[in-house]
C-alpha cells in the first residue's frame, strides 16, 4: 500500500510540475471533457486542433448528438466532397445519435457517397434518429421503365437507389429507432421498411415520415390484398407513434383505420399528388378522432387541379381534425373549398394557397367572388369570413390571386396579433382600382398596426425560384413546425 501511495504521489507531482510549465496537454481527460461541455460546438472544434489529446476528447458521443451531412458537388471539388464524407464516416457517424443526410440524386457520385455514409451507421449502437433528404427527384418511374427505356446512367442510378434502400433497411433492423424520415424521392420498399420498424422499434418509434409514396410501381403492389393486410397489421404495432407523414393514395387510404391503435398520435401529414379513386368515409375520421384525441391533420394538395375541383365534396369530411391546408400550384382557387373550411372553425390554424401567376377571382371555375363593386351581386371575400369564424387561424398565405386593399387590411383587423404569418404578393394587391382610397404605405401601416409586428407584401421574384423549390420548402415546414 505504501509503494502504491508513493507511486501515485510521484504522478501527482509530475502532473502539477507539467501544468506549472504550461503543458496543457497533461490536462486529465475527465477535466478536459468537463471543460468542453461549456463550449459551443464551433469552439470545441477549434480547441481540438491544439493537440492529439484534445482532438480525441472532441470525439465523445456527448458532443455529437446531432450531425448534418450535406453531399452536393456545386462549387466544391470532388476531392473535397469525398474527403468530407470519409472524415464523417471515420470519426462522427459511428457515434452520433441523430443524423440528417441530404444529397443530390442527379449525381451518381453523391448517391455512392450517401450510401457509404448510411453503411457507416450500421455499427453505431447509439443511433436513434435518421433523416434522409434527396432532392431533384427523377419523377415516377417503374423499374422496367428505368431499365428498358432509360439511359445507361438512369439504369445505374436505379441500381444505386436499390442499394441505398437495402442499406436503410439494414439500419431499420436495429432496435430503439425513435425518428425516421425519408423525403423527396420514392422509397419503393416502404412496406418492408414499416415491417422492419414494427418488428424492431415498435415501442420506441415516435416519428415516421415517408415523403412521397406515390408511384406506378406502388399502385401495382397495392392491389394485392395480402400486401395491404400485412402492412396494416405492422402499422397497428406502432402504438407510440406521435407523428406520421404519408402520401395519400389508394394504399394509404386503406391503411388509415390502422392509426386507431396509436392513442398518442398528434400529427398526421397527408399529401395528395394525384387524383384519388377511393373515398374515405367520415366514419374513418370519426373513429380516428375518438381513438386519437390529440390528433391534428395537415393536408396538402400538390399540383393536382382535378383534386382541388372536388376537394370540398370528395375529401373534406365533417369529422376531419383539419388544422393545416396547403394547396400548391393547382392553377385554381376553389371558393367552395374556402367556404367548406368554415366547418373547421375550431381546429383550422393555417391556410396556404399558392399559384405563381395572378388570377382574376371572377373567372374561377367554382364559386363567385366579384371584385367589381358596381356590377352584379356583391359577395364578401371568403377569406374575410374565414378570418372571422376560425378562432385559431394563425397563418394565412395566398399567392397568385387578386386581393382588394380593404380585404387585406380587414383580415389583419379580424385576426389581430393572433395572426403570426400573413403573406401576400405585392403584385396581387389591387392598388390601382378606381375606388381605392388606400395606397401601398397605408396598407403596410394598417396591417403592421393590427398584427403588432412589421409587415409588408412580398415581391414575386423573391418568392418563386421553381415549383419544386417552393414545394420542398413547404414540406420542410411540416417537419420542423410540429409541436
Amino acid at each position: 500500500m505504501l509503494a502504491v501511495n508513493k507511486k501515485l504521489s510521484r504522478r501527482v507531482k509530475l502532473y502539477f510540475s507539467r501544468m506549472e510549465k504550461g503543458d496543457w496537454n497533461a490536462l486529465p481527460s475527465l477535466v478536459l471533457h468537463q471543460v468542453f461541455t461549456y463550449l459551443p460546438q464551433k469552439s470545441r472544434r477549434a480547441a481540438s486542433s491544439t493537440c492529439k489529446h484534445w482532438r480525441s476528447t472532441l470525439y465523445h458521443p456527448l458532443f455529437w448528438k446531432h450531425y448534418d451531412l450535406n453531399i452536393y458537388i456545386g462549387e466544391n471539388s470532388i476531392a473535397d466532397i469525398e474527403s468530407k464524407v470519409d472524415y464523417a464516416k471515420s470519426h462522427i457517424l459511428p457515434l452520433v445519435r441523430s443524423v440528417r443526410l441530404s444529397f443530390d440524386s442527379r449525381s451518381p457520385l453523391c448517391f455512392e457517397l450517401a450510401t457509404a455514409a448510411i453503411n457507416a451507421l450500421l455499427d453505431n449502437v447509439l443511433l436513434n434518429n435518421i433523416k434522409v433528404e434527396i432532392e431533384h427527384q427523377h419523377g415516377v418511374f417503374t423499374k422496367d421503365e428505368f431499365i428498358f427505356n432509360g439511359t445507361p446512367e438512369m439504369v445505374y442510378l436505379w441500381s444505386l437507389r436499390n442499394y441505398l434502400e437495402y442499406s436503410i433497411l439494414n439500419i431499420a433492423q436495429r432496435r430503439n429507432i425513435e425518428e425516421f424520415s425519408f423525403g423527396y424521392l420514392h422509397f419503393y420498399c416502404w412496406h418492408d421498411l414499416i415491417s422492419m420498424l414494427a418488428k424492431h422499434s415498435s415501442h420506441s418509434l415516435k416519428r415516421l415520415e415517408l415523403i412521397p409514396l406515390e408511384s406506378s410501381l406502388i399502385k401495382e403492389l397495392s392491389n394485392n390484398s395480402c400486401f395491404i393486410s400485412s402492412t396494416f397489421n405492422n402499422l397497428t404495432l406502432l402504438t407510440n407513434l406521435q407523428k406520421l407523414s404519408l402520401d395519400l393514395n389508394f394504399s394509404t387510404c386503406n391503411l388509415l383505420p390502422a392509426l386507431c391503435t396509436m392513442p398518442q398520435l398528434e400529427t398526421l401529414v397527408l399529401r395528395v399528388l394525384k387524383k384519388i379513386d377511393v373515398d374515405i368515409s367520415d366514419d374513418v375520421w370519426a373513429d380516428l378522432k375518438k381513438n386519437c384525441p390529440k390528433l391534428g391533420l395537415r393536408l396538402a394538395i400538390i399540383e393536382c387541379k382535378s383534386m382541388v375541383k372536388k376537394l370540398h365534396r370528395k375529401l373534406l369530411m365533417p369529422s376531419m381534425p383539419l388544422t393545416h391546408l396547403k394547396v400548391l400550384f393547382c392553377d385554381m382557387l376553389n371558393v367552395r373549398v374556402l367556404r367548406k373550411l368554415f366547418d373547421y372553425r375550431q381546429t383550422l390554424e393555417s391556410l396556404i394557397w399558392v399559384d405563381d401567376r395572378s388570377e382574376n377571382p371572377t373567372s374561377l371555375l367554382d364559386g363567385h367572388w366579384p371584385i367589381d363593386r358596381f356590377g352584379g351581386e356583391i359577395e364578401s371575400n371568403p377569406l374575410i369570413i374565414l378570418s372571422w369564424v376560425c378562432s385559431n387561424l394563425k397563418e394565412l398565405v395566398v399567392h397568385g390571386y387578386f386581393m382588394e386593399t380593404v380585404d387585406v387590411c380587414g383580415i389583419a383587423r379580424l385576426r389581430g396579433t393572433n395572426l403570426k404569418r400573413y403573406e401576400l404578393l405585392e403584385e396581387d394587391i389591387c392598388f390601382n382600382r378606381a375606388w381605392n382610397v388606400m395606397v401601398y404605405d397605408d396598407v403596410v401601416e394598417d396591417v403592421t398596426k393590427w398584427m403588432g409586428q412589421t409587415w409588408e407584401p412580398l415581391r414575386k421574384r423573391n418568392v418563386f425560384r421553381t415549383h419544386a423549390h417552393y414545394t420542398i420548402h413547404c414540406i420542410a415546414d411540416d417537419s420542423t413546425n410540429v409541436n
